[in-house]
């Protein structure tokens, strides 16, 4: 009988796991595409010159970086979130957690992709394994499950063509500096 009442328990309190996690925003996510004109116009004590960019981006909505929520433990420490992509790759992220409040320490990388970082996800379905353990990794996770987070292709949006005036030569060849400025500048298009 005690083993039953263990067994119900049990599975109860993964099932609730499972009915909390995900992340802070949710687990619908759209992909949308930016586009713009920025017109550069240099002048410095190292020479001049002008140059027009096209700036192209797919932002994440509502967020690029996001905190992963699941079960409240006291005694878990570490998240571990693998994303097992249709195109088979895999994309682990680890965290800190804190298991008092039930979400990771920082924000996770959903979207942003650079030299030195990747995204966990990709646009379409992603079915992401996690798991919830104490200082010890080895041992049985507190909490484990599986979650989909769909990332969706919004509508494109398009901010005003803008000039700016540069005191450096430099900004009329670095397109990339210039386009996340025009973007940030323009709350990217919204």
């Amino acid at each position: 009988m005690f083993k039953t009442i263990l067994t119900f328990c049990m599975l109860g309190s993964f099932a609730h796991a499972a009915d909390v996690a995900g992340f802070s925003s949710g687990n619908d996510f759209k992909a949308t595409p930016l586009e713009g004109q920025v017109v550069v116009t240099c002048e410095g004590f190292n020479g001049g010159g002008s140059a027009s960019f096209t700036c192209r981006d797919v932002v994440l909505d509502p967020v690029s970086y996001d905190y992963f929520k699941g079960p409240r433990d006291a005694r878990a420490t570490k998240v571990e979130l693998t994303n097992k992509r249709d195109d088979n790759s895999v994309r682990t992220k680890s965290d800190d957690y804190d298991g008092a409040r039930g979400r990771s320490r920082g924000s996770v990388n959903l979207w942003i992709s650079t030299l030195f970082q990747k995204p966990l996800l990709m646009a379409g379905k992603n079915r992401i394994h996690y798991k919830v353990t104490g200082d010890n990794t080895s041992a049985a996770p507190f909490a484990e499950g599986d979650i989909v987070v769909t990332v969706t292709r919004n509508k494109a949006r398009s901010c005003p063509t803008t000039h700016y005036n540069s005191a450096d030569v430099n900004d009329c060849t670095s397109q990339y500096s210039v386009c996340q400025r025009y973007f940030e500048q323009f709350n990217y298009c919204r």
